[in-house]
């Protein structure tokens, strides 16, 4: 079930199949902000990650000597989820668990994920409940996908026009990751390993056609957002990532072929990370994950704001 959000600045249409934007544009011109297509290029928009953000390698992973299959990125994106709450501005959807979770993850628990449409944005926040007995262990984020360029930018303009922006400029701190986007270890097995991203200007990430492979991995920020600039127009899109302890940039399709709508880059914020590359497929060894206790919450705001529109 899709579902509009409106106000006189800009117009949200959210999928109840992964509570999921499935567009964001502009309504005076058109422009669209969220990546919409086509699904060759990438079936998704801007799936909300649970209970997993990244790569499970081997597509499983152990809890209490049972195994659980689960896929990359975790398994809400691919779910349909409820729509408790709703008014002209606003959503709620709720994922609970049910007999196609279990067999991918063994607790417990409510999944609200809430958007508000402002005259500066969308508030888009996660809350993951413990309703489980038991302390629950998962980790959460969001993937949204920008498009770059976009549809109504100048003849000519391409992703190089485009640039990812820290809030805070300082030198940046990267995960590193192998070739599969899992974790690399160092030499005694310890993942994660990080090192100086060594950028041309702090906090400033360039993009062109070549991408950025499987992703590039930040920690240690102390940024309350991450943006992508329009350099021609100095327009920004920001998306929250205050409090996070990991962002990942990720681009898809042909950033050359971006002014048709084929070419997106990504603004990931999230609370936890992929399997290491030596992970032992042990849910209780994965770095970074979430202890919540029974009954309590935790939200996460990745909400996205935006300047010059």
């Amino acid at each position: 079930m899709k579902i509009t959000l409106k106000n006189n600045k800009y117009e949200v249409v959210l999928n109840s199949l992964g509570a999921e934007i499935n567009s964001f544009r502009v309504l005076k011109n058109g422009t669209q902000l969220v990546f919409e297509g086509p699904t060759e290029v990438w079936k998704y928009h801007a799936p909300v990650l649970f209970p997993h953000v990244g790569r499970i390698k081997d597509g499983f992973y152990t809890y209490k000597e049972k195994k659980y299959s689960l896929v990359n990125n975790g398994m809400s994106r691919g779910m349909e989820h409820k729509v408790i709450a709703q008014d002209e501005k606003s959503v709620t959807f709720e994922l609970t668990e049910s007999e196609e979770t279990f067999p991918k993850f063994p607790w417990k628990f409510s999944l609200k994920t809430y958007y508000e449409l402002k005259d500066d944005g969308l508030i888009f926040t996660t809350t993951v409940t413990n309703t489980d007995s038991s302390e629950m262990l998962f980790s959460l984020g969001s993937h949204t996908a920008f498009c770059c360029p976009r549809n109504t930018d100048a003849a000519g303009t391409t992703n190089s026009d485009y640039q990812y922006e820290f809030e805070v400029k300082e030198p940046l701190t990267t995960v590193l990751l192998n070739s599969e986007a899992q974790l690399a270890c160092d030499e005694d097995g310890t993942a994660p390993c990080t090192k100086l991203y060594g950028e041309k200007d702090a906090g400033i990430i360039p993009i062109n056609e070549k991408g950025f492979g499987n992703g590039h991995f930040f920690t240690k920020f102390s940024s309350n957002w991450v943006g992508l600039r329009n350099k021609k127009d100095n327009s920004l899109i920001k998306v929250n990532c205050e409090n996070y302890p990991y962002l990942m940039v990720w681009q898809g399709g042909n950033g050359a072929e971006g002014i048709s709508g084929n070419g997106f880059n990504c603004i990931e914020p999230w609370y936890g990370t992929a399997d290491a590359e030596n992970t032992d497929h042990s849910w209780e060894n994965k770095p970074a994950l979430i202890s919540l206790e029974s009954e309590k919450s935790f939200t996460a705001d990745q909400s996205i704001m935006l300047e010059g529109f």
